[in-house]
């Protein structure tokens, strides 16, 4: 499966009903990305500091954060939530929510109808194992 594949195969997923199995099916697709080390897309914003180097955009929920990532580049483009997104690794997207306590999950399309919200702890279980800290990782 390319990128674009599991894109569309995310895209597919969010326009359907909501449902248990579609929830499942979405994480499971999410486990695929991160075993072969596939892209997703993000929200972020670039640091003016250090050039090339991008912060994952979020949002707050309750008090813990929730990475924000779209099922399509056109959906990112035409979010109201951030315009600037990019494509990432989402092994490494994935390991910066593992490994802080403060991220709960990811939100997938924030504000539209075809949201999708995975919670990092229902997610685990599906995703045993260690889970190293990226390149780059800070607290």
């Amino acid at each position: 499966m390319t990128d674009k594949e599991l894109w569309r195969r995310m895209e597919n997923l969010a326009t359907s009903e909501p449902s248990l199995e579609r929830e499942m099916s979405f994480m499971l697709l999410l486990k695929q990305a991160y075993n072969k080390d596939m892209k997703l897309i993000m929200s972020c914003v670039y640091d003016p500091v250090r050039p090339g180097l991008a912060q994952q955009g979020y949002m707050e929920v309750m008090g813990k954060r929730m990475l924000v990532c779209f099922t399509s580049k056109q959906r990112a483009k035409q979010a109201k939530y951030n315009t600037t997104w990019d494509i990432a690794k989402a092994r490494d997207l994935m390991n910066n929510m593992f490994n802080k306590d403060k991220i709960a999950g990811m939100v997938f399309n924030p504000n539209d109808e075809k949201m999708v919200i995975v919670l990092k702890d229902v997610l685990l279980p599906i995703m045993p194992g260690e889970k190293p800290k990226p390149e780059f990782y800070r607290e």
